[in-house]
C-alpha cells in the first residue's frame, strides 16, 4: 500500500524542524510516493531559502533521495479535473487540494502530512476521499 508524502514532511526531515522526530519515521516505511507538485514546492522552498537555482535543484533532488520518496508522474489534466472536483468540498488551499488529488490519482492508501489545515479537516477529508490522513507513521 502506497503512502503519499506531503512536501512538509520532506522539508521537516531535511531541515530538522519541529517535526523532525516524526519525519524520521518515514525511513521505516516502504513504498513512499509523491507527485511533481511536491517537486515544484521543494524547488520553490529551496530557491527562496538558498537564492541559487542550481543549489535549489540539487537540494530538491537530495531531499527526495535521502527520504526515499519516489516521484510519480501524473496526467496534469486529470489532476486539475480531480482538484476542481474536490476544491469546493474540501475548502483547502489550492496546493493542498492538488496534493490530496495527486494522492487519490496515484491510488495511495495514506496521506502523510504535518499541514495543520489538512489535519484540522482530517475527518472531512477522510470521509470524502477515503484516504487515511496521518501525521505520524504509526497511524500509517
Amino acid at each position: 500500500m502506497s503512502v503519499y508524502v506531503d512536501t512538509n514532511v520532506i522539508i521537516s526531515f531535511v531541515e530538522q524542524d519541529v517535526n523532525y522526530e516524526k519525519s524520521l519515521k518515514i525511513k521505516e516505511i516502504n513504498d513512499l510516493i509523491t507527485s511533481e507538485i511536491t517537486v515544484l514546492e521543494l524547488n520553490s522552498f529551496f530557491s527562496r531559502k538558498l537564492k541559487d537555482e542550481i543549489l535549489a535543484e540539487a537540494s530538491t533532488k537530495y531531499a527526495l533521495k535521502v527520504t526515499n520518496v519516489n516521484v510519480v508522474e501524473l496526467d496534469m489534466n486529470k489532476l486539475f479535473r480531480k482538484a476542481l472536483e474536490l476544491s469546493t468540498k474540501l475548502q483547502l488551499k489550492t496546493l493542498d487540494v492538488l496534493q490530496i488529488s495527486s494522492a487519490l490519482l496515484l491510488n495511495a492508501k495514506t496521506f502523510l502530512t504535518f499541514d495543520k489545515d489538512i489535519l484540522k479537516k482530517k475527518e472531512v477529508i477522510e470521509k470524502i476521499t477515503k484516504l487515511t490522513i496521518s501525521d505520524y507513521y504509526n497511524q500509517v
